[in-house]
């Protein structure tokens, strides 16, 4: 099994501690988890369900543009 990155970790703890909660868009990751997306603003929808780029899926997206973790 792949290991997750530290960034599905982290997001996963500020969900788990009630600092984010699902839906949530790419602002409200940085704002719960130090900026963590500032260099990677593309990582939620890179790994969302049917990304172009055949990443691993962590993410389903929301018709308002929004994710939360599959």
């Amino acid at each position: 099994m792949a290991k997750k990155s530290k960034i599905v970790t982290e997001i996963n703890n500020a969900l788990a501690n009630g600092k984010l909660k699902q839906p949530f868009n790419v602002n409200e990751v940085n704002i719960a988890c130090n900026g963590i997306l500032a260099k990677s603003p593309s990582f939620l929808s890179k790994h969302r369900e049917k990304n172009p780029g055949n990443y691993t899926v962590y993410f389903s997206q929301n018709k308002d543009g929004k994710y939360s973790i599959i």
